[in-house]
């Protein structure tokens, strides 16, 4: 066996070349078709429809991410492109797909022509929400948004289902319909509430914002509009969630619209006794002496009814908000009492009311108009009847007529002066704008910073009806000071609130930073400083 295997010729070096070559050729026989067909699929319609899908899709999400319409016009060049190539390729996209016999590139037209559809229906959506953009009306538009969206993704989905995987919609629709009758009588509530809530947003009665009162009692301020119902912000500051159904059907009042104004009418009833006229004048007072109510449209006063017990007005004005219609109100029926017990009258009684006691009645109508008018001065609660009619004695009255101005800046007042008629108006001049910092009416009271501190008057006082003034000298308030340290304690107290909240007459050379608690104990200290000098250099 050695023998024989050594006796075997060796093999010839040219057929390894040879062989060595044959490999050679195989390799770049493979390699030119894989070229050839590379080369094939990169011509193929379909294959180029993907990748500019692929290219379509990054360009309009990443390039032009913060660009809506640089979105648009890409998204409508894409899709023209596409469609081209589909074309091109022999694929309808709104056309049953015909089988080619091979089920690879069956299912890759198939999937072109499912991406193709939703494309369609996402540049549609863009489409609109540009739209949306444009418009600046976000709030209709997002109704419009996905309610047009919706039907734009189930009618890309309905394409699909017949021209893609070519089945009849016709049973699936009427499948649909008969479903959507069962969701419909299922959800009716609901569907109701939302329709509503589309009307509502598209008529505009109200919007966020706005404060609204519906029938049935719900009243306040819309803080939030959705599909399903109307979020109200009460004032009690409670949230109420009314649906929309409910709302379309109720009588709706906008305080809001087509003006923030907002009118209120209240009914005041004075002694028979008292003639209309003279109570119209009254109460017309007691209005123009609150500056919570506007001047335009003028505040109406009116007699409803006359009779042997009383005598009825009505009382119509108007506030900026209807937030401050609560405190215009109250601090209204404040003026009018005021007024009324100024001017000598009584309110009438409630006919079911027990009879006042007929000596306290006669002792009130005999006791002077002055000493009533010292029963509506806070400062002077603390002292007894007969001391209020002791400073009542000493009151100096003085006379003014509507325009008439009783203090000007610089001006140093020596006295305590209190209104016993009318209505006073305080203004500060601040360069060349002019700012009403309150009215006075009858038992308010002006001088005591300037009788206190020397300091002269900032503001100008003038009178907008006829009014009556009484003024009280230094020296007749110095023997009540000292009788009564309380009276000089609570006259500090309002010292000190209204020069913290910027109302005084005149400004004390204290900081303005100063607490409330601080400037009443100041000015106090004040008080006994000033007329213990009195007493001393008397």
């Amino acid at each position: 066996m050695m023998w024989l295997r050594l006796a075997l010729p060796a093999p010839h070096p040219v057929q390894g070349v040879l062989r060595g070559q044959a490999r050679i050729g195989e390799k770049a026989a493979r390699m030119t078709d894989l070229l050839t067909i590379a080369e094939l699929i990169a011509r193929d319609p379909l294959f180029q429809a993907f990748a500019l899908l692929a290219v379509g899709v990054l360009v309009t999400e990443l390039l032009f991410k913060q660009h809506p319409v640089g979105r648009a016009i890409s998204k409508v060049i894409f899709f023209a492109l596409i469609t081209l190539l589909l074309l091109h390729g022999g694929i309808v996209p709104y056309q049953p797909l015909n089988s080619s016999g091979t089920p690879f590139r069956d299912a890759a037209a198939g999937a072109l022509k499912i991406a193709w559809w939703l494309w369609v229906a996402w540049f549609l959506v863009s489409f609109l929400r540009s739209v949306v953009v444009f418009e600046r009306r976000p709030r209709e538009g997002k109704l419009v948004r996905d309610l047009l969206s919706g039907i734009i993704y189930v009618a890309a989905i309905l394409a699909i289902i017949a021209y893609v995987f070519d089945l009849p919609i016709q049973g699936l629709l009427a499948t649909s319909g008969a479903i959507a009758i069962i969701l419909g009588l299922a959800l009716q509530s609901t569907l109701n509430d939302v329709f509503s809530g589309i009307v509502l947003n598209f008529t505009h009665p109200y919007r966020p914002g706005d404060w609204i009162s519906l029938e049935g009692g719900t009243e306040g301020q819309v803080i939030e509009m959705n599909w399903r119902a109307t979020h109200i912000l009460t004032s009690q500051r409670d949230l109420a969630i009314v649906p929309n159904s409910t709302i379309a059907k109720a009588r709706i009042v906008n305080a809001s619209f087509p003006s923030s104004i907002h009118g209120i009418t209240i009914a005041i009833q004075l002694e028979a006794k008292t003639p209309p006229a003279t109570g119209i004048r009254m109460l017309e007072l007691a209005v123009l002496n609150s500056r919570l109510i506007l001047r335009v449209p003028k505040p109406t006063v009116r007699v409803v009814s006359i009779d042997a017990a009383h005598t009825g007005f009505n009382i119509t004005f108007f506030v900026e908000q209807l937030a401050s219609a609560a405190k215009a109100q109250n601090e209204l029926f404040d003026l009018i009492f005021r007024h009324v017990t100024a001017a000598g009258t009584h309110l009438a009684s409630p006919l079911d009311a027990p009879d006042r006691d007929q000596d306290e009645a006669t002792l009130k109508e005999e006791m002077p108009r002055v000493a009533r008018l010292l029963d509506l001065v806070g400062i002077f609660d603390t002292l007894m009847p007969n001391e209020r009619a002791a400073i009542a004695g000493k009151l100096k009255q003085a006379l003014y007529e509507s325009g008439a101005t009783l203090v000007e800046p610089g001006a140093v007042l020596q006295s305590l002066y209190v209104v016993g008629s009318g209505v006073l108006s305080v203004v500060r001049r601040d360069g060349s704008v002019d700012t009403e910092l309150l009215r006075l009416g009858p038992g308010d009271h002006y001088g005591e910073i300037g009788l206190l501190t020397g300091a002269a008057s900032s503001v100008t006082i003038t009178a907008l009806a006829p009014s009556i003034v009484y003024e009280l000298a230094k020296k007749d308030l110095a023997p009540i000071l000292q009788a009564r340290p309380q009276f000089a304690h609570e006259l500090s107290r309002v010292l000190a609130q209204r020069q913290a909240t910027g109302r005084a007459v005149a400004t004390a050379e204290r900081a303005a930073t100063e607490s409330t608690t601080g400037l009443s104990t100041w000015f106090s200290d004040r008080f006994h400083k000033l007329f213990e000098s009195g007493d001393a250099s008397g």
